[in-house]
C-alpha cells in the first residue's frame, strides 16, 4: 500500500493544494491526511472515493492499482476547456495574490489614518468571506467562509 501513499502524495503535488487544503476539499478531517503521509495509517476506502469524487479528471485504475496514466484521457474539446480553465484559475491565483498585496499595504497607515478607516469599515456592512494565507515559500492556503 506505500504505492497508493505515492500516488496520493502525487495528486497533493498535482493539485499545489497542501495537506491541510486537501483534506478540507476532500471532505475529511486534517488527521485523516495527516496520518496517511505520515504513514500512521492507510487510506481507506472512504478516503480514496473522496479523492475519486473531488478529482473527477483522476484515473480511478490509476489510483487504486497505478495502472495507466494518472489523469484519465481527455478528448480534444474537453482538453481545450480543462486548459481554459486552469489559465482562468491562474488568472484569478495571481490576481487574488495582487490584491491581497495591496490590502497588506492598506493596512500599513500611520496612526492618524487608522482610525478613520476603522470608522469607515465599522461603518460597512461587511462579512469575511475569504481568508487567504500566503507564505514565504511561495505557497497559500485559502479559507472560504460556508454560507
Amino acid at each position: 500500500m506505500a504505492e497508493l501513499l505515492s500516488r496520493i502524495t502525487e495528486i497533493l503535488s498535482w493539485s499545489s493544494l497542501g495537506p491541510a487544503t486537501f483534506a478540507d476539499e476532500i471532505g475529511v478531517a486534517r488527521a485523516v491526511i495527516s496520518h496517511i503521509l505520515s504513514e500512521r495509517n492507510k487510506a481507506s476506502l472512504e478516503v480514496v472515493q473522496k479523492i475519486l469524487a473531488r478529482f473527477s479528471e483522476i484515473s480511478p485504475e490509476w489510483l487504486l492499482l497505478g495502472q495507466g496514466e494518472m489523469l484519465k484521457r481527455l478528448d480534444e474539446n474537453r482538453a481545450t476547456e480543462a486548459t481554459s480553465s486552469i489559465e482562468t484559475l491562474e488568472t484569478q491565483k495571481s490576481s487574488e495574490e495582487l490584491h491581497s498585496a495591496q490590502r497588506n499595504e492598506k493596512v500599513q497607515l500611520p496612526n492618524s489614518q487608522i482610525k478613520g478607516v476603522k470608522q469607515q469599515l465599522a461603518s460597512e456592512e461587511r462579512k469575511v468571506i475569504k481568508v487567504i494565507l500566503l507564505y514565504s515559500d511561495g505557497k497559500f492556503e485559502s479559507f472560504d467562509q460556508p454560507n
